[in-house]
């Protein structure tokens, strides 16, 4: 009995860990960028280019501005980043996680009272020519 009891109060083994379906690198490639930045008028689009470096950093462009600052981060199944651009006049602040494949992000240009939502969906890379 006293066997049986010490065994029960025994620590489950650990659950077997499960590999995350996503990682940092599926942000890299091009994405066309659709972008819902009025209520009254229809979208607009853009390019953004995403990089991601080992160290949680992140380079890349989004609406022909290169990232002055920009990093990424993975938590469980939550691959998502951040950046700042600038157009000369003002910083633009970005945004997005990676939701079933495709970018769902928001645009904030400071001091504009602007807060533009877009969704970015990868753009097919061009095959290479048969040689």
């Amino acid at each position: 009995m006293k066997a049986a009891a010490a065994l029960a109060a025994l620590p489950a083994p650990p659950a077997e860990v499960a590999v995350p379906a996503i990682a940092p690198k599926d942000l890299n490639g091009t994405w066309d960028v659709t972008m819902f930045w009025s209520p009254t008028e229809p979208p607009s689009s853009s390019v953004m280019v995403l990089n991601v470096a080992e160290d949680g950093k992140l380079t890349g462009s989004f609406y022909s501005s290169e990232f002055l600052e920009a990093e990424y981060s993975l938590r469980g199944e939550t691959l998502a980043f951040a950046s700042v651009t600038t157009d000369g006049e003002a910083p633009y602040s970005h945004s997005g996680r990676l939701v079933n494949g495709r970018i769902e992000g928001q645009t904030l240009s400071q001091g504009r009272d602007f807060l533009m939502i877009w969704v970015a969906t990868r753009r097919e890379e061009a095959a290479p020519a048969a040689g």
